[in-house]
């Protein structure tokens, strides 16, 4: 099955700029996706590499979590820093789902219930 190009124009007020993209729709799928992006092998299979990065990179507030639960103890860990990462998770979640970036999204909210985890960890053992 061939795709169906449908060209867009973007206009900002009364000017038209030159800037063009195309759309590329698969028939009966229903979806649209960026031409440049599926023209990319190399792309689209980094970015699934780079969503399993980091969550994988992000495991560790769940790592700590687990461990605080089980020793029952969070003497030697800082509730200020994981608060601080879990402002900074957030607020990278807010920007991916701003700009539509689906790595940022998916890693920031794998990682905002981590350090929140974590943070509730250490509160409920103190």
């Amino acid at each position: 099955m061939q795709p169906d190009s449908v060209k867009q124009y973007t206009y900002y007020g009364e000017k038209a700029f030159a800037e063009e993209k195309t759309i590329t729709q698969f028939p009966g799928s229903g979806k649209e996706t960026d031409a440049k992006r599926s023209s990319s092998p190399l792309l689209y299979y980094y970015t699934k590499f780079m969503i399993l990065i980091g969550i994988l990179g992000q495991s560790l507030y769940y790592l700590q979590a687990f461990k605080i639960y089980t020793q029952g103890s969070a003497q030697d860990v800082s509730l200020e820093g994981f608060l601080i990462a879990f402002f900074s998770l957030a607020c990278w979640l807010i920007y991916g789902i701003l700009i539509k970036d689906k790595v940022l999204i998916i890693v920031n909210i794998v990682a905002v219930f981590g350090a929140g985890l974590a943070s509730v960890a250490i509160l409920s053992v103190s």
